[in-house]
């Protein structure tokens, strides 16, 4: 779940921060995990010395230092670095900290979209699934009128199934993160 929930920030943080292109930046990812699995990274997380994004991103970045010393060592073979570490002017406005934290939100956000459609379509509401997507999804919502025509249903019921669908959507993502996180802070 760890590895689900943090692969995008992962990558895209990779990208910003030490100038990776995609392909890059998904195979530094792709060895970080297999290295926080291999040697039991997650076990050294103390929450009382910072937050576990904190905790993963310097464990990002020293993933990504090692991994350019090996490639660039010559005693190894190795040749010219794959992974730009120099500070590209056109990204320097972007803050690599706050992408990876966005870009946390953003994917929680979806994995919590996506197991509350599991859930609503399982218990036979595969309206309110549809109607919490058109609303919260996509990029301009319907009034509750176009809605109601479009699902044929009443403006009520929009409005009622659309409640249902939020209260759902809160205790998804709030059991989501709570797989992901030690404590409430």
């Amino acid at each position: 779940m760890i590895a689900e929930a943090y692969w995008q920030p992962s990558r895209r943080y990779m990208q910003l921060r030490w100038r990776a292109n995609e392909t890059e930046a998904a195979d530094l990812v792709q060895s970080f995990f297999e290295n926080v699995v291999r040697r039991g990274l997650l076990a050294t997380y103390q929450p009382a010395r910072a937050r576990f994004r904190t905790f993963l991103r310097t464990c990002l970045d020293h993933h990504a230092v090692d991994s350019h010393r090996r490639r660039s060592a010559q005693c190894r073979g190795g040749g010219s670095a794959d992974v730009e570490l120099s500070d590209a002017p056109d990204q320097a406005a972007v803050d690599p900290d706050q992408l990876f934290e966005a870009e946390w939100l953003r994917h929680i956000m979806q994995l919590a979209i996506a197991r509350l459609d599991e859930r609503l379509i399982a218990a036979g509401k595969s309206t309110h699934a549809a109607l919490f997507r058109a609303f919260h999804v996509g990029d301009q919502p319907p009034t509750y009128a176009d809605a109601a025509a479009t699902h044929g249903c009443s403006v009520t019921d929009v409005t009622n199934w659309l409640h249902g669908a939020r209260k759902e959507f809160r205790k998804v993502a709030l059991e989501l993160l709570r797989e992901l996180t030690i404590d409430d802070d």
